[in-house]
């Protein structure tokens, strides 16, 4: 595997803007940076954090910023004011941290989803096990049921395409931006594999929280509906937007509001996961299995 260049993996700095809460005044500052750890073992112990301190050139308020660095973006916040809208480059997919996307492989999809839901799920959630921490540890598990079904999402349909030629070209005629790209004779003849490494880039970027859009890539490659019916489309979009809040928000809605998570709703989402994996995985079972006849089958 390609090494992670060091640049990635120390911290920088870069520069923020946003309006002081207290005097509403433009404040621009250079803070610390910080890097998602892609050598970790688990995509949870890969999430970096780093804090600075910024100062109001105006009425003097000092502000504490936060940097939270994750596989797929960069968020900055205002610890005492999550609210307030700051202004930054993310620069998570920028330079050579491509060719370690190139030459990344994931392991099998459903073990890693395995794994990861069988070590969250052993967190006890009964009232007297959530009291030290309950808002926070709900909150956590709520999202972290949906980022391994994102890493399930992501690394299912990078398998497929990496190792059959007819899924790669069936998701490339369902995406139009795929669809539409023009690489130069040259570009090719210099890497034969431009297609495939253009492919995985764009899963690699793409959001797969955004189920509605996750699901056109599955009918178009698998044939699977990701959805069991239209309420639980409904359902999972529900909990696309309440994901947005937490890690976005800071834990409130588009009016400032609290958004709260009990135990039943992250017993749910744990639930509601879970089907959509299996529902994907009794598709893929049975295309594996029809390739190996196949492959059995042919003349030697």
């Amino acid at each position: 595997m390609t090494p992670i260049p060091e640049r990635f993996l120390q911290p920088a700095s870069f520069q923020i803007q946003f309006d002081c809460p207290k005097c509403g005044e433009p404040v621009e500052d250079e803070i610390d940076d910080v890097a998602f750890d892609w050598t970790a073992d688990r995509m949870s112990d890969g999430i970096g954090t780093v804090a600075s301190k910024v100062y109001c050139q105006e009425c003097g308020a000092e502000h504490d910023v936060e940097v939270i660095a994750k596989p797929g973006e960069k968020q900055v916040v205002l610890v005492k004011h999550p609210e307030t809208v700051i202004r930054f480059h993310d620069d998570t997919f920028d330079g050579d941290i491509d060719a370690f996307l190139d030459s990344y492989i994931p392991y099998d999809a459903f073990e890693v989803y395995q794994e990861a839901h069988k070590e969250i799920g052993n967190i006890d959630l009964s009232a007297a096990g959530l009291l030290p921490v309950k808002h926070a540890l709900l909150r956590m598990l709520y999202v972290q049921y949906v980022v391994i079904l994102e890493a399930y999402l992501s690394d299912r349909l990078i398998n497929l395409i990496l190792n059959d030629n007819e899924k790669l070209i069936a998701l490339i005629g369902t995406v139009e931006a795929l669809r539409n790209t023009t690489p130069k004779l040259i570009e090719i003849a210099k890497d034969p594999d431009i297609v495939v490494k253009h492919v995985k880039s764009y899963l690699h970027e793409f959001s797969f929280h955004k189920f509605s859009e996750a699901a056109k890539l599955y009918r178009a490659v698998l044939g699977v509906n990701i959805f069991a019916d239209e309420a639980n489309a409904k359902e999972m979009d529900e909990i696309r937007v309440k994901r947005h809040h937490l890690i976005h928000r800071n834990g409130r809605d588009n009016e400032g509001k609290y958004v709260a998570v009990t135990a039943m709703e992250v017993l749910r989402v744990r639930k509601l996961v879970d089907e959509m994996v299996r529902r994907i995985e009794d598709v893929y079972q049975r295309y594996e299995f029809e390739k190996a006849l196949e492959a059995e089958t042919l003349p030697f």
